[in-house]
């Protein structure tokens, strides 16, 4: 095997191994966001709303 080989095969390897590497942090974040969702969903939020009240307007 020829150097100029070597050095392809070597590259090729180091970007698989950059691609894959890629893919699975990813699919570790999109399965923590997807995680974080459903977890928010369970928690009761309580909102409280206030009636509107017209704005104030000084008398001229």
């Amino acid at each position: 095997m020829d150097a100029e080989t070597a050095k392809t095969l070597v590259s090729a390897a180091l970007v698989s191994g950059i691609a894959l590497f890629s893919l699975v942090s990813f699919r570790a974040v999109l399965v923590q966001v997807a995680e974080d969702l459903k977890a928010a969903r369970r928690v009761p939020v309580r909102v409280q709303a206030e009636a509107r009240r017209a704005p104030h307007r000084p008398e001229a």
